[in-house]
């Protein structure tokens, strides 16, 4: 710094005279970028550079103290006692630090030392520019503030762990989560911490971090809290690398998404209630396809049972025991009777017509009779068919695709004869697929069954149901096509909303059940409809083989 206390500057003039220093050396100190002075023995100024009258806005004439007025106001009382000490009693010295006011309110720091010269009389003092290393320091110093508030305050848990996931720091957030104190996780780990379930799980995915395999991981687990529960957390783990250097910790970033996942739990229990509830409905769809038919079924075993019952009570099997006790009466006399007696004499006209009667009888009783047989094999075989799907369910198998449309038209079978349907069916060649008949089935039944009220209602003579198998890309095509009363625009967005139905009996789970149980087969359902009056196409597509499950 420093001016003396005692004497005054050189005037400009004063300068150019011979000093210490010589005339070259003086031009190149003159233009140094470092400010430099001398003083004699006793601290009195003898030269000073430009930087030095620069750094103090000092002009030709200023008194010995006016240097003071340069710097700043909080500094300048302990410089002006600094320089009157070294003055007193100089000595090599490093004054502190101090700054500069600049008339523009710019602030400047400096640092000053002053040692002996060397060849020459006096003290040689420098004072050094630090103020862009001081505004780097403050700034490193509110950035290390901003992120130490940042890394405390924020509301998510941060992580910085090694390799092999020693803790290496983490933040208040993180202990509030897990409910430890911080000395209770300074020497832990995230494997001590996390469910031993997802352990195996995430350390694969961080190996893969660490490998350089994928920039970032985003999983979600389990950390084991304090109380013994588990909390679930979304982490992003990222490696942190320091000048280029190979990485040597990473940092990872929790969010608490247990709300969410108690609700994606609530939700799942809620679907699979949905689901259930859809899926008995549809069984039960089919099961009064079944009783139906068996109802039908039935009523022909009673009309053929009653016929059976009517023709033998009239029967005159009777006649027979009532003749052989009229014969056995007549014992030893029994040829004369037939031979003379008019009674005996319409014996042979009798039995002529008795055996008749019997031949008919039997012929009746045998028709009806395999009538019932019949009847009772179809009760059979209708009931068993239902019970097969019945016990299938959720179980895939190979099956042929018509044989699936032909048995939902079975189920249907005495509702197309009691209201007039024309059944047309259009069978291409698709091969084999690999599903679960029994959702398969749902579909089907509820689709014909829909399709023969759309007939029925439509009020046509020419009711109509064509039922196509077609093969495409991806699979199987199962098309169920009417010529009823068609579907409004408006409705065809609403047609698998659980709940929505336009019949007054109907209750709006059966398409939205067909359309979820497509869904978990892999496949589709949609509808095509040109209006009202203009029948109505549903299309089921479903894959070869069973959807592959997810993976997490």
């Amino acid at each position: 710094m420093i001016l003396q206390s005692i004497g005054r500057m050189p005037e400009p003039a004063q300068a150019a005279a011979p000093h210490p220093v010589g005339i070259s050396a003086a031009a190149l100190l003159d233009s140094a970028p470092v400010a430099i002075y001398h003083t004699d023995g006793a601290g009195n100024l003898t030269y000073s550079n430009t930087e030095y009258r620069r750094i103090f806005a000092l002009e030709p004439g200023h008194g010995p103290d006016v240097w003071t007025q340069g710097v700043h106001p909080d500094d300048r009382r302990r410089m002006e006692l600094a320089w009157q000490d070294f003055c007193r009693r100089p000595r090599p010295i490093r004054f502190d630090s101090y700054r500069t006011l600049t008339a523009d309110g710019a602030v400047r720091h400096f640092s000053e030392q002053v040692v002996a010269a060397d060849g020459t009389s006096g003290w040689v003092g420098t004072i050094a520019d630090f103020t862009d290393l001081v505004t780097a320091r403050d700034n490193l110093r509110k950035a290390e503030t901003l992120f130490l508030n940042t890394f405390d305050q924020a509301p998510l848990g941060i992580v910085y762990a090694d390799r092999n996931g020693k803790f290496l720091r983490f933040n208040q957030a993180f202990c509030a989560m897990l409910g430890f104190d911080r000395d209770e996780l300074a020497d832990g780990t995230t494997g001590d911490f996390t469910c031993a379930e997802d352990v195996a799980r995430v350390s694969t995915e961080l190996e893969r971090l660490w490998n350089g395999e994928v920039p970032v991981v985003d999983v979600e687990k389990r950390y084991s809290c304090k109380d013994g529960s588990a909390l679930w957390v979304r982490t992003t783990t990222a490696l942190v690398r320091e000048a280029g250097a190979a990485p040597a910790y990473s940092v990872e970033f929790l969010r608490d998404i247990s709300a969410r996942k108690d609700t994606d739990q609530e939700l799942e229990r809620v679907h699979k209630q949905l689901m259930s509830a859809s899926r008995q409905a549809g069984m039960a769809e089919v099961a009064t396809n079944v009783l139906h038919n068996v109802g039908n079924i039935l009523n022909s075993v009673n009309i053929s049972a009653s016929l059976v019952i009517g023709r033998i009570k009239q029967s005159k099997a009777p006649g027979v025991s009532r003749l052989a006790a009229l014969l056995q009466e007549k014992g030893t006399a029994v040829g004369e009777f037939l031979a003379h007696d008019e009674r005996g004499k319409r014996i042979p006209e009798y039995l002529a017509s008795l055996g008749e009667q019997l031949t008919s009888d039997q012929k009746m009783t045998l028709v009806e009779l395999a009538s019932l047989r019949e009847n009772l094999e179809h009760i059979k075989d209708t009931v068993a068919m239902q019970q097969s799907y019945a016990k299938l369910c959720g179980v895939t198998e190979t099956i042929a695709v018509v044989d699936l449309v032909e048995d939902s038209l079975r189920l249907n079978a005495g509702a197309f004869v009691r209201h007039g349907v024309t059944l047309r069916r259009e069978f291409g060649t698709v091969p084999p697929i690999t599903v679960d008949k029994h959702k398969v089935l749902q579909i089907l039944v509820n689709l014909v069954r829909n399709a023969k009220y759309a007939c029925d209602e439509s009020g046509r003579s020419d009711k109509l149901l064509t039922l196509r198998v077609e093969s495409v890309p991806a699979g199987v095509r199962i098309c169920v096509i009417d010529n009823g009363i068609g579907i409004p625009a408006e409705n065809i967005s609403r047609l698998f909303t659980h709940g929505f139905t336009t019949r007054a009996s109907g209750h709006g789970f059966g398409l939205h059940s067909g359309a979820l149980a497509a869904q978990e087969l892999g496949g589709s359902l949609r509808v095509e409809s040109a209006g009202p009056g203009c029948g109505a196409t549903f299309i089921l597509e479903l894959p070869h083989g069973p959807p592959q499950a997810a993976h997490v």
